[in-house]
């Protein structure tokens, strides 16, 4: 009788393999940091109040989102360890800037953050997931 975990590995073996899936997450996690980051340009004062922030720190997030989005494109695109480097820069430095957003944007308890704020969570995760995966090139 074939155990739960003969069943598992079985079904593994026969499931296709993609090499490159986590494009999957580059591609849309990219494009939300360069909308994102785009969308703060031209560099307005009066917006960066209106968020709490300085002008510095506005420009700063614009700048390292759209910084960071490039990354994890480039990271893909580059082979070995200096993409993997990439890659995992770009993975935390997204998850660090979607955390920021949080912070700053959505001051809720842990529980409402998690209960009504699904994209920016996945967003965490992504970048999350990015930084801390080996993927092999």
């Amino acid at each position: 009788m074939a155990t739960v975990t003969d069943v598992i590995d079985r079904t593994a073996r026969v499931l296709p393999r993609i090499r490159h899936a986590d494009w999957l997450l580059r591609v849309p996690l990219a494009l939300v940091l360069f909308q994102y980051g785009f969308d703060k340009f031209p560099l307005d004062a009066d917006v960066a109040a209106g968020w709490g922030l300085p002008l510095f720190l506005w420009a700063l997030a614009g700048f390292a989102e759209i910084g960071v989005a490039a990354m994890l494109l480039a990271g893909g695109l580059l082979r070995g360890r200096p993409g993997e480097l990439v890659t995992r820069l770009a993975g935390a430095g997204a998850a660090v800037i979607v955390a920021g957003v949080v912070v700053v944007a959505y001051r809720a308890p842990p529980l409402d953050l998690l209960m009504f704020n699904q994209f920016h969570i996945l967003l965490l995760g992504a970048g999350a997931y990015l930084a801390l995966k080996p993927h092999p090139q």
